[in-house]
């Protein structure tokens, strides 16, 4: 048995700007994270002429297969096409995280699925090949609305700058004056109970273009302006502020990104200690994160003690898989 655990991740700063749409024409940067919340698909052999199917897929459905071309789930279907499986394939899932909410969990699935069949075809690939790989089967395979960071981070783990222009990416990790570690801890992820697909939020909030958006041009430079901080600052107090103003230009971009529920979410953090958030992903719905403080830390958790809400540390291990006999 194979196994791929394939980390979600939280994006900071950028978001939006990973899209070639922009980015080939501007250089942009993304900060992010792969976080310790994991994605595991189970792979298993077994003996399709002994059975009436040839692949089992075990996910919220479950599908018994004679032709590959008649699976359901288009995720596994492209790339079982395209890797060439056609027999004595089974695969579980499981997540321990709920999907479509902001940590790009798609992503995440296409990653730790071209990994793991890769790896069960004795066929290595780099972190950057990966990526890769992924970026080119959802975008271009699929025609997902995604950006790229989400495919990048799931493949390299870490806490990373991520920067592109016209047609490449460079990878950078983060490094700081303050101590990271004490950072993530100020770090809350508030669940808003709501779960949407990321490609179609996307694909109405840039209607009217990617790269002469000018909320998108603003989040672009914030985005910046925090990569000289986290290299300059001796603090990581301008992390909520800089989360906020990204916050404000990213509800400007379209009307669909924020509701009234989200909005009043993010005001009753504000009210409870913390100095900024952003909604995660392309919006709608999913987590939302909030910068809090040490000395407001008591005063926030006691607000949210009735909310669904997770603290995150970096996996700085990306994909990776592991073999049973």
């Amino acid at each position: 048995m194979l196994i791929s655990k394939t980390p979600f991740r939280a994006s900071f700063f950028g978001g939006g700007t990973d899209f070639p749409e922009f980015f080939e024409k501007k250089k942009s940067i993304v900060i992010g994270s792969a976080i310790d919340k994991y994605l595991y698909l189970f792979q298993n052999k077994f003996f399709s002429e002994l059975f009436d199917h040839n692949i089992r897929l075990f996910y919220k459905k479950n599908e018994f297969i004679k032709n590959i071309k008649h699976i359901k789930h288009k995720v596994f279907r492209e790339v079982l096409l395209n890797e060439k499986i056609y027999k004595d394939f089974e695969i579980h899932v499981s997540s321990e995280l709920p999907s479509f909410s902001g940590l790009g969990s798609s992503s995440s699935f296409t990653v730790g699925l071209i990994n793991l069949i890769k790896n069960m075809k004795k066929e290595k690939l780099s972190k950057h090949k990966l990526a890769i790989e992924s970026i080119n089967m959802e975008r271009y395979k699929l025609k997902e609305n995604v950006g790229l960071q989400d495919q990048i981070l799931a493949s390299y783990g870490g806490f990373n700058s991520i920067q592109f222009f016209e047609d490449k990416f460079y990878v950078s990790p983060i490094e700081s004056k303050f101590s990271l570690k004490s950072f993530f801890s100020k770090i809350f992820l508030v669940h808003t109970g709501i779960q949407r697909k990321a490609s179609n939020v996307e694909a109405k909030k840039f209607k009217g273009g990617y790269s002469n958006n000018c909320h998108l041009n603003t989040i672009c430079d914030i985005a910046f302006e925090a990569s000289n901080l986290f290299k300059n600052s001796k603090s990581d107090d301008f992390f909520g502020k800089l989360m906020h103003e990204t916050w404000l230009a990213k509800k400007k971009i379209h009307k669909i990104v924020s509701n009234k529920q989200i909005d009043n979410l993010y005001q009753k953090a504000i009210e409870s200690g913390s100095s900024g958030g952003k909604l995660l992903g392309a919006g709608a719905g999913g987590f939302v994160l909030f910068y809090v403080d040490n000395h407001k830390r008591e005063k926030f958790i006691k607000a949210f003690k009735n909310y669904p809400y997770i603290n995150i540390q970096t996996d700085f291990s990306g994909s990776r898989i592991v073999k049973l006999k």
